[in-house]
């Protein structure tokens, strides 16, 4: 059930694909539908098949889990259904779940303490991995390079790593960037310059609507960083946080304008039960 999640590790990126879930280390995730749906369209890009007797892997491995001595998080019964006590500020998770289904049809699950960083971040560009084009954007096996990329925002004392390719930033190591220009529109990186699809943004679309703040997708330039309001950076890992400063320079003009939006949008959705979940895929 637990297997290693290829740190440090070469391995063929057609092998595998995941997603990572933001996990209350106990018995509960949140939005495992959008999660499931993005590791399915994963699957069938790489080419390999998607197992029939998917929820019953998934069952048996989200039973041993609970059933071991949680090594991180809290308990699951602590703090209501949407509001666990002790959460952070950012309602950043206690732990993350990583779903692998493998070239065997295998569905393995491991989990990992969260990474806790603070509201406001500070970022590096690194350039950005490339892969052939079929295989540009997808979670995938071969990992390694985004990785990396963490590592060496942390070698400097910065958070994260924005991933830069062609002048634009297309990805982040751990989060996609959503930029507020000075226009009040929203911008996220066009997924053809081959950043990963987020579902945090999909999840995100509709409070973007409610609050009257089009989406647009195109390519994310250092002017636009210069000249913008506020850059938000949403993930399963990281829920909603301001990034403050990038390669030394201040970034926004003070607004908090996408953050408040994005972690009242996350607080209200709250948490899905396991049993939730395996009904999702069933």
């Amino acid at each position: 059930m637990v297997q290693e999640d290829g740190t440090g590790t070469s391995r063929s990126p057609r092998s595998a694909a995941f997603t990572t879930l933001p996990w209350d280390g106990g018995r509960r995730v949140r939005s495992p539908e959008l999660h499931m749906k993005r590791l399915r369209e994963h699957i069938n890009k790489l080419g390999l098949a998607w197992p029939d007797d998917f929820a019953e892997q998934l069952r048996a491995a989200l039973n041993t889990l609970s059933g071991e001595d949680a090594p991180v998080g809290q308990p699951a019964d602590e703090g209501s259904e949407n509001e666990p006590s002790r959460r952070p500020p950012t309602l950043q998770p206690q732990a993350l779940l990583r779903v692998e289904v493998n070239e065997n049809g295998v569905v393995g699950l491991v989990g990992r303490q969260c990474h806790r960083i603070e509201n406001e971040v500070t970022g590096i560009c690194h350039p950005a991995p490339r892969y052939s084009a079929e295989l540009q954007g997808l979670k995938h096996a071969d990992w390694q390079a985004y990785l990396e990329a963490g590592d060496a925002a942390r070698e400097v004392g910065a958070d994260v790593a924005l991933l830069v390719h062609d002048g634009a930033v297309i990805d982040g190591d751990r989060a996609t960037p959503i930029l507020l220009d000075a226009d009040g529109i929203a911008w996220v990186s066009d997924p053809k310059l081959g950043g990963v699809h987020s579902t945090t943004v999909e999840f995100l679309l509709p409070t973007l609507e409610a609050a009257g703040i089009p989406l647009q997708h195109g390519r994310l330039t250092a002017t636009m960083l210069a000249r913008s309001r506020e850059v938000v950076l949403v993930g399963s890992g990281v829920a909603a946080v301001r990034l403050a400063i990038l390669d030394g320079e201040e970034v926004g003009n003070g607004d908090s304008i996408l953050q408040p939006l994005f972690l009242q949008a996350i607080e209200d959705a709250g948490w899905a039960t396991f049993e939730r979940w395996v009904e999702v895929v069933e």
